[in-house]
């Protein structure tokens, strides 16, 4: 295992930006013909605007505070300052190469990250509104990125203490949950808080060894085969059963598509590139892409499920990225809407839909740290 530590790579953006570089102008994204190309670059710039003219004053997004109930989102707060989503919504404008206060966006980016530190509480949990361990990672992802391209002091103070949190959090299964200091874990919890791990480790910001080390046994942990050597169906859940990893590590616990992404993220952003689950996790997720995206579109599950898989095929790259891509990007480009948002129908709100699918889109520009091979 080895978790990489690549300060340099956050200041290449910066680089860019100084030589006079507006954003992304290949000829080809993701291995798309021209033609494609230049839809998605359409599309991701919408997205944009979509989210800069829906950015609150205080600097954030609006959206729903709430939690997953099987299928359905309930929320408990309606229409509020909400962490995550303004952490997401950081990642998209990055990730088309806008950093705080530098090109067209740079004054939306700075508010947004300027409420993300003033959003951190004592003990260093980034929270508003009663959001929870999702949008804690989300947030400390973000800053982490936002640190490793500007070196900010104040967002190095805030993102330390976000981290040593998330790193007292993880119980003795080796993950996280939906609250600071939880004794069960789940993997979708899990996945965020690794992934900021590794941004901050990247950025230059210490972690511990075991912290990794132990998320990565709860992976293995998961395998949907581990329990009793066959692939858990009792919970029939339409095509999204079935999967790789499971929701948490009880017998009974369902697996899915979206959860198999996670795993394999989860794998990838600890540093380990070659293991017999990431060729099954691989596998699986893209024998059934195409039903899932048809079953779950425009449903959070559909951006949850994407979010991850897109990093997933990214870092194993080759054809079953390319064809990932050449899938996923036809999708969001015909479910676009004509003000520039993706629609969510179930979930946190458009603010989420739009700041997900705009990032899926852009992850072939390169512009992240986290998202460079």
């Amino acid at each position: 295992m080895r978790l990489t530590s690549q300060p340099i790579l956050g200041l290449t953006l910066l680089t860019a930006m100084a030589l006079g570089f507006q954003g992304p102008d290949r000829e080809s994204i993701g291995g798309l013909d021209k033609r494609r190309s230049d839809a998605v670059r359409k599309a991701t710039q919408a997205g944009l605007q979509y989210l800069a003219d829906h950015q609150d004053a205080g600097g954030y997004w609006r959206a729903d505070v709430g939690f997953k109930v099987n299928a359905d989102y309930s929320s408990t707060k309606s229409d509020v300052a909400h962490v995550g989503i303004t952490a997401l919504a950081i990642m998209a404008f990055l990730s088309q190469g806008h950093v705080p206060r530098r090109g067209k966006y740079g004054k939306v980016v700075a508010k947004a990250v300027d409420y993300l530190v003033l959003a951190s509480n004592e003990n260093g949990y980034l929270s508003d509104n009663g959001t929870k361990m999702y949008s804690h990672a989300f947030a400390t992802l973000a800053l982490a990125e936002v640190y490793g391209m500007t070196r900010s002091k104040e967002v190095r103070k805030t993102l330390q203490r976000s981290i040593d949190l998330i790193c007292q959090c993880q119980n003795r299964e080796g993950g996280w949950r939906y609250k600071p200091f939880a004794q069960e874990s789940d993997m979708s919890i899990t996945v965020c808080q690794v992934m900021a791990l590794r941004a901050a480790r990247n950025s230059g910001i210490y972690v511990q060894k075991n912290v990794i080390r132990d998320a990565v046994d709860y992976v293995r942990n998961s395998d949907n085969r581990r329990s009793d050597g066959r692939r858990n169906r009792q919970w029939a859940w339409r095509n999204m059963d079935d999967g790789v990893f499971k929701y948490q590590m009880r017998r009974n616990a369902r697996a899915s598509f979206a959860l198999t992404a996670a795993g394999v993220t989860t794998l990838y952003g600890a540093g380990i590139y070659k293991d017999p689950l990431l060729s099954r996790g691989l596998n699986y997720m893209r024998e059934n892409l195409r039903d899932f995206n048809a079953t779950w579109k425009g449903h959070y599950f559909f951006y949850y499920g994407n979010y991850y898989a897109v990093q997933a095929f990214y870092y194993a790259g080759g054809k079953l990225w390319n064809d990932y891509y050449r899938q996923i990007s036809k999708v969001l480009l015909d479910f676009q809407s004509t003000d520039g948002s993706w629609p969510n129908h179930t979930g946190p709100g458009t603010n989420f839909s739009t700041a997900v699918a705009t990032l899926i889109l852009s992850i072939p520009y390169q512009y992240l740290p986290i998202f460079q091979r």
